[in-house]
């Protein structure tokens, strides 16, 4: 324990000022004027943006918030963008007639914190892990580090393009002009592309699966936003894959948002894999 507690001082002394701070992450960020593509406070409460000082903040092991960014999101007269927004328009709506209970679900179950969400599967993770306990113990560590570089990369990466969300394209006519149309869930103030809960699903199902492999034996999960509701798995890529759907059924995101979180995710977990290995970092 003491050697602990002096582990812990000497990274948070390493770390003050490093802009992770909540007055730090939530930076005033000035709304552009709007336009087609360009993101804008959401309703229902219409609040300002968070999380756009993240791409200031000091990641653990990048080499900058920029490391991985990724492309730019789907032209909105591609082909791709048209069949996002209609998806999230025809399954993501509240009163959707075309989303099942089967879809709800897991929409309403994924809607929590990422944080909560997978800390259960990390524990499950450690308890069938053959390694000794301080791998475990690193393991552990570099989940955290890497999803905490991954809202850092995420951030940079969704206030470079600045994306308008779904509910804002459909209101304002991007496909068919449906001025009160409404998602299933509140839309976070953030833009689109990339979603933050793939990102994070992303570079979890990677340090899980260096823990675990792609698969284990059957596991079950509850979550706080969906009351009595247990759901069970089999391996990490389905907890991916559930998310990147839900997002959709909820009304918040587009497809191919979802899908580049993942793959940013995955980036930055394996870069933190690698860096553990290599020792080019002072937390690894």
């Amino acid at each position: 324990m003491a050697a602990g507690e002096r582990q812990a001082r000497a990274v948070l002394a390493s770390r003050e000022g490093d802009g992770l701070d909540p007055a730090s992450a939530d930076a005033p960020f000035t709304v552009p004027p709007a336009a087609p593509g360009v993101w804008q406070p959401t309703p229902p409460s219409y609040a300002p943006a968070t999380q756009y000082g993240n791409r200031l903040a000091r990641p653990f092991v990048l080499s900058g918030a920029d490391q991985f960014r990724l492309g730019p999101p789907p032209a909105l007269d591609s082909r791709t963008y048209r069949s996002d927004l209609a998806g999230a328009r025809a399954y993501g709506a509240a009163d959707s007639p075309r989303r099942s209970a089967r879809q709800r679900q897991p929409a309403n179950f994924w809607y929590g914190s990422s944080l909560a969400l997978y800390t259960e599967p990390l524990r499950v993770a450690l308890a069938r892990c053959a390694a000794s306990l301080e791998e475990r113990a690193k393991l552990v560590a570099l989940f955290h580090i890497a999803s905490v570089d991954t809202q850092i990369a995420t951030s940079d990466t969704k206030y470079e393009y600045q994306r308008w969300r779904p509910v804002t394209a459909i209101r304002t006519g991007a496909i068919d002009n449906d001025p009160h149309w409404t998602p299933l869930h509140d839309t976070p103030a953030h833009p689109d592309y990339p979603s933050g809960h793939n990102t994070y699903s992303g570079a979890a199902e990677e340090i899980l699966s260096a823990l675990v492999g792609p698969r284990t034996a059957p596991f079950e999960l509850t979550g706080s936003t969906a009351p009595g509701v247990t759901r069970a798995y089999t391996g990490c890529r389905q907890l991916t894959a559930e998310n990147v759907d839900a997002r959709i059924f909820s009304g918040i995101h587009t497809r191919s948002a979802d899908e580049a979180g993942v793959t940013l995710g995955k980036k930055v977990a394996a870069h933190t894999l690698r860096a553990s290995r290599g020792g080019s970092s002072p937390f690894l």
